[in-house]
């Protein structure tokens, strides 16, 4: 093993007087462990082996550096690794080695990165210690230390090499060290957060998760009939389904998903050998798209009553349930003594079917409702209650997990009736549960008298033309609304989204954000539908459309 001298140099510095060395420390643990946060391509990642060692920082850089150890010598005996690389068991540093999982099933077993912590000296030096196939494998490390409200970035290279890749250096500097900043100052770290897929194993996550997507993704996205996004709730379900199924293990249990919706998540689990139905108020387009072996069910149920339960049912499953949300532990409680329940809430609902009212205002909404729902299956329900967070494109990303009861078999009957006296205390004499009405109606201005609706689209439009900017020019929806009068506002308003719905359903004419409104200049090849209708700029705007007509894809 020959020495490498490394040579450091500082590429980034910012100062802040609420920067302390406890901040500096939580920023660089949430990084370590979390890189995912930054790195998208990233699912996450496991620690190795974590040990205090004798020296200085340099000094472990250099002897990894030197020897270019096979990922086998990581994952055989990461411990044994240190000593072959000569070094000694100590309290100077930290060391820990990491391998990161990637979304896709790419090298998942070779890539591994090497952490080092010299905590008296304020600093956290990163070090990809993963061989490159082709041999041509630039080595470099990067490091953060705090010194006097200071954060500064630096980089080291071996003194024999240069750094000339722009795109790293971009990343270190314009990304990497910014959120790293920003998470000191904001004391990411210290926060009480929930982890991410904290009962489940993220190595197999990543396995099946990719697994179902390249099995179901694509195949869905050909025939997605919902108005909803379908890579958002395609991937969605896909995860969630595989969270699932690595939740329950070897087991194939039975389930009911309540409110199931689109049905995608019950057609995943069907489809891998899941015994279980989705049961909704209303059938969806999509339901038409699944084959017979996706078992859904339109009905209206009143979990209220005594008589909803589902006695051969292991599982009772809420995915963004909304109303049906606080009942699915109670189904559960009712249903049979080993049922358990997987419960992801979304829009906070009582039981009554009111929304719910938040009770610690230190909290959000959102975070005051997963706090109650806890406390009423842990406390009343009598669940032992896990919670995790899932990996899916959502911001309603907590499941709440009533893993076993924590009662006798026997006492099965006294609990059941403390349940129904406690879900009825929920309701007033003159209250009864209300279910979602079977045709949902429409609220997104489509259904506006056409006259009012173009009254409005030419009112904007001529706010924006007699404004100074031309195709730059913004004007606040403040500023329009006084131009539109109340009484116009008042009949948008009871189509839900009002002026700013509107406009976004004319996105063809006008871009809408941050609050303000201008007009949405054609770009060429931009349209998904080639000259289906008028061109309104070439026909409405003054200076009219800027592309010429074969251009355009819309009609001169």
């Amino acid at each position: 093993m020959t020495n490498v001298t490394w040579s450091w140099t500082t590429l980034k510095r910012l100062q802040s007087t609420d920067l302390t060395a406890e901040k500096f420390w939580s920023a660089a643990t949430v990084w370590n462990a979390k890189p995912h946060l930054l790195i998208k391509h990233l699912m996450g990642a496991e620690r190795l082996v974590s040990e205090s060692l004798a020296g200085e920082y340099g000094d472990v850089l250099a002897s990894v550096a030197a020897t270019d150890l096979p990922p086998a010598a990581w994952v055989g005996d990461p411990v044994e690794t240190f000593r072959r690389l000569g070094l000694t068991v100590g309290e100077d540093i930290q060391a820990e080695v990491w391998k990161l999982f990637t979304k896709k099933p790419v090298d998942w077993n070779d890539y591994f990165r090497l952490s080092v912590f010299d905590r008296p000296n304020n600093t956290a030096v990163f070090y990809d210690c993963t061989p490159k196939k082709n041999g041509d494998h630039i080595k470099y490390a990067y490091g953060v230390n705090f010194v006097d409200d200071w954060l500064e970035l630096r980089l080291a290279m071996p003194s024999n090499q240069t750094m000339d890749d722009k795109k790293t250096l971009h990343w270190m500097t314009d990304i990497f060290f910014p959120k790293i900043f920003n998470w000191a100052i904001n004391d990411k770290g210290s926060k009480p957060t929930i982890s991410s897929l904290s009962h489940v194993c993220v190595q197999m996550y990543c396995h099946l998760y990719s697994r179902l997507k390249e099995k179901y993704a694509k195949s869905l996205m050909n025939v997605w009939t919902e108005v909803t996004d379908p890579k958002k709730y395609i991937h969605k379900d896909i995860a969630t389904a595989t969270y699932l199924m690595l939740l329950w293990g070897d087991t194939k249990p039975s389930f009911v998903d309540m409110g199931c919706g689109n049905g995608l998540l019950v057609h995943v689990l069907n489809s891998e050998g899941y015994n279980g139905v989705g049961l909704d108020v209303r059938s969806r387009k999509m339901w038409a798209q699944y084959p017979k072996s996706t078992v859904l069910k339109v009905t209206s149920v009143d979990p209220s009553s005594s008589d909803c339960k589902f006695p051969q049912a292991d599982w009772i499953i809420g995915n963004h349930s909304d109303e049906l949300s606080p009942w699915v532990p109670v189904i559960a409680t009712r249903s049979n003594y080993n049922c358990k329940f997987f419960l992801l809430p979304c829009c906070p609902f009582e039981f009554n079917g009111s929304r719910y009212q938040r009770v610690d205002s230190s909290l959000s909404q959102y975070h005051d409702y997963l706090k109650y729902l806890e406390k009423t299956s842990s406390n009343v329900l009598k669940f032992n209650v896990k919670t995790d967070r899932l990996r899916i494109p959502s911001t309603k990303r907590t499941c709440i997990i009533g893993w076993s009861k924590n009662y006798l078999p026997q006492e099965v009957d006294q609990v059941v009736q403390d349940v129904e006296k406690f879900a009825s205390s929920k309701f007033n004499e003159n209250v009864q549960f209300v279910p979602r009405p079977s045709e949902e109606r429409v609220r997104n201005c489509t259904k506006l008298d056409k006259d009012l609706l173009r009254s409005v689209v030419d009112t904007v439009a001529d706010v924006l033309i007699n404004s100074s900017g031309g195709w730059k020019c913004r004007v606040t929806l403040g500023e329009l609304a006084k131009q539109i009068g109340e009484e116009r506002l008042k009949k948008l308003k009871k189509e839900c989204g009002g002026l700013q719905t509107l406009l976004k359903n004319h996105r063809y004419i006008f871009v809408v954000e941050k609050g303000s409104v201008g007009f949405r200049k054609p770009v060429k090849g931009c349209g998904k539908v080639w000259k289906k209708h008028k061109c309104w700029f070439y026909h409405n705007y003054p200076d009219k459309c800027p592309l010429n007509e074969d251009e355009c894809c819309n009609i001169h």
